[in-house]
């Protein structure tokens, strides 16, 4: 009993992390843009919005199936096109032009943070 109560605080600590980690570069590299005022009008889907960020997932499972050995997963190709840029998205989106001090840029910042926008779970993938 004492490893499984281990094993459940070790499993809800790392959630927690990934969901500050994703709240974290939202608010740094994300929220400008992705802010529900300003997504409609730059044609990015806007933050907690689940049906425009359905539709981004629904196209990224697309891709990945059409190319497999470049997207694995479908928040490969979410990554990648926040990596390269996408529309009027800088790559990186703002997280390398960002002033904060313990910002993190990572694919797993950009991921959580995907998650974190279209208030999706990881374990969703």
């Amino acid at each position: 009993m004492r490893k499984l109560n281990t094993l459940f605080l070790v499993m809800l600590s790392s959630m927690l992390h990934a969901n500050q980690l994703g709240e974290n570069t939202y608010q740094i590299a994300c929220k400008n843009c992705h802010s529900p005022k300003l997504a409609v009008a730059i044609k990015a889907p806007a933050a907690f919005d689940t049906k425009a960020w359905n539709k981004r997932f629904d196209n990224a499972e697309q891709e990945s199936k059409s190319n497999p050995t470049q997207f694995k997963t479908p928040i490969d190709y979410l990554v990648y096109n926040v990596k390269i840029g996408k529309g009027l998205m800088y790559h990186g989106g703002l997280c390398n032009e960002s002033d904060e001090p313990n910002k993190n840029c990572s694919d797993e910042a950009f991921t959580q943070a995907i998650y974190y926008m279209s208030d999706r779970k990881a374990a969703a993938e």
